[in-house]
Parts: C-alpha cells; structure tokens; sequence
C-alpha cells in the first residue's frame, strides 16, 4: 500500500497498531491529540515504539509522529481511530476539516461510534463522499508497561467490520484485510457494535466486584479473581439480551456457547486469544480495574449498555439485567449514564421506526 495509515489515539492500542503495522511494512502516521501531547513525548522525540508481540517484535520507527492532525490525515488512505468512546467527540472535531474525497475512516470497537460520525459528516461536509466503518473490536489486546513498551499478548481470531452504509463494507473490507487479515464482514454497524464484548463482559465484572476494588486499592485483576460462577452468570444474561436485540434487527452477532462464559476470563478468552494458556495470559496480563473511574464503567456502560437499552425499548425488546447494571452504575459513580450516555437521540436515530433504522444502516 503506497499511502499512509494514520492511527489516531495515543492509549495503548494505538501504539500497539502504530508500531505492529510499522514492523510489517505499513507506512504509520501515528497522531495524538494536542492535549495529550505530553503522553508521547518521548516518541515524538525518538519517532520509535517498542513492541514485545506475539507476532512481529522490534522498536518500530515510525513514519510520521504528530499532534497537527492535517499532518498525519494528508497521505492517508485509511483512518484508524483508536480511543475510548468517550473521546471520539474532540477527535472528530479535529479530524473532520482534514478529511479527502476516498478516504475511509474505521472506529475501533466503534461503541456505535460510526454512527456518529456519519451524521456528523453528513451534516459538515455533505460534498465529499467518506467511507466509516466500525468494528466490533481491537485486532489485539494489548498494555503500555511501566517501561514505557508495548505488550501484545492476544489476539482477536475474528473481527468483524461493517460501514454505514453497510452496502459499502465490500469496498472497504477489501482494502482492510491487506492490514488484517482477520477482518469478517459484519452484517452492518449496529450488528458490530452489539459484538463488542467489553460492554458485555466490563461492566458485570466491575460492578459487581466494587467492594474488593475499592478495599484492594488497585490490587485487583478482574480476570484472575473478579469472574466467579454468579457473576458469569449476569454476563451471560447481558449476552442474550444482546442477541435478542440482533434478532430483532434481523441481524447476526457473534456467537458464543454457554462453556464459553464458564471461565475466570468469561468470553474475552474466545474473543482475544493467546497463541498459548489463553486463561493464563488474560489473568496476568490484564491488571484492574483498579477503581470505579475506570473504562470498564465510564465507557463500556454509557456508550455500550445505554445505547443497547434504549434500542430496547424501541424495538419492544426487554433489557433487564442491562437496564439494572446502568443503574447501579449510576449510583456507584454518581453520574447519570442515562442522560450523559450514547443516547439515541445523541446518535440521531431515535425518532426512526425499525424500518427506517433499518434502512439508515443497511443502505
């Protein structure tokens, strides 16, 4: 590919893809926001990220290490945009003024986010014709050690990949797959986004595990001690009222077997996967949450579960353990998911019928 890949988002998992396509040919502009400029200092200073991996290992030098994002959208043809949910508002504030005629831009475990997106571009820059995508999840799971390295441990086997358009995923799936090869299509980006394990598996493992969070002060690891019998259970409940929701938008998600929620990594062990002791890797990999300010609430329960709620009820699908988990997160963290979540009416389809949302994402 002789264009660029730009990965916008500094976390983990964009300096994990930044330097994992870097070491296998790809051409990275690899772009922070300005506010967080600090965080990457020293890469802005050396232009390299070291990678301990499962599959290509080394100190990547990347391509282009930048906070102007006009710099790293210029030469791009593809788009990542790593970051939690709660993020992407200031992301597509920036990036949208840079944005060119062809390009494609995929949200990573999109929490709904393309949709987002889509009316946001439909609305500033109707003229030119961008492609958005989302997926159901990172092609790897990965962590920033206290070293300042990155960690790629697991890897998603399958990752599923819809644009809305969903009738544009064909274009877009085919340049992709260059890049990763475990990229499925998904039916379309509401079937993407209620694949996304996280909201599933995040917020019951957090919630219900609050007291040894708070009394361990951080010295906690969710899948090593925080996902016992019941509280697989629960996960598995949030599971079939997804499904649920996928079957009453015609659609299908990934798919799990009920052995599959009986372990201490429920199915984050299926979804991303250790080439070797999956169980083992996730339980000492995967340190946290460390307190209730964290992703696994503050993200996965007001940008995946308050969405997948609301589409409840417009679909006549009832979401109880859902429903109870966003309130119980509520008042754990006081905050009101409910009005400061991913709403509906935020994503601008909350006043279509089934029909029309049908429509709107399949194209």
């Amino acid at each position: 590919m002789d264009k660029a890949v730009a990965v916008l988002g500094g976390g983990n998992g964009g300096r994990c893809m930044a330097a994992d396509l870097t070491l296998r040919g790809f051409k990275v502009n690899f772009y922070e926001h300005p506010s967080f400029e600090e965080s990457i200092r020293e890469i802005k200073e050396t232009g390299i990220i070291d990678l301990v991996s499962i599959d290509v290992s080394g100190a990547a030098k990347i391509n282009k290490v930048t906070t102007v994002m006009e710099e790293a959208l210029s030469d791009a043809d593809i788009i990542n945009v790593i970051l939690p949910s709660f993020a992407h508002d200031i992301f597509y504030e920036e990036m949208i003024p840079f944005l060119q005629d062809g390009q494609t831009v995929i949200v990573w475990a999109g929490d709904f986010g393309s949709i987002q997106l889509y009316n946001l571009l439909q609305e500033k820059i109707p003229e030119k014709k961008v492609f958005v995508a989302e997926t159901n999840t990172l092609p790897h799971g990965s962590r920033i050690t206290p070293e300042g390295w990155i960690d790629y441990h697991v890897f998603a086997p399958k990752v599923l990949l819809s644009c809305l358009p969903a009738t544009d995923t064909g274009k877009v799936l085919e340049k992709a797959v260059r890049m990763w090869p475990r990229l499925i299509a998904a039916d379309n980006v509401i079937a993407a986004a209620l694949s996304n394990p996280n909201p599933i598996c995040h917020p019951p493992g957090t919630l219900l595990n609050t007291g040894r969070i708070q009394y361990s002060e951080g010295e906690f690891y969710m899948y090593k001690e925080g996902i016992t019998e019941a509280v697989a259970r629960v996960i598995k409940s949030v599971y079939e009222e997804t499904l649920a929701l996928a079957e009453a938008l015609n659609c299908e998600v990934v798919r799990y077997e009920d052995h599959d929620f009986m372990t201490p990594s429920s199915i984050k062990g299926v979804a991303l996967q250790a080439p070797f002791d999956t169980l083992k890797v996730h339980a000492t990999h995967v340190k946290g949450p460390q307190s209730m300010d964290d992703r696994y609430i503050t993200e996965d329960l007001p940008y995946g579960l308050v969405p997948m709620s609301e589409l409840g009820k417009k679909l006549g699908v009832q979401t109880p353990v859902i429903d109870a988990l966003i309130n119980i997160g509520c008042v754990v963290c006081k905050s009101n998911y409910w009005e400061t979540g991913r709403t509906l009416q935020k994503l601008g389809i909350a006043e279509m019928d089934k029909d029309e949302l049908l429509k709107f994402i399949q194209g």
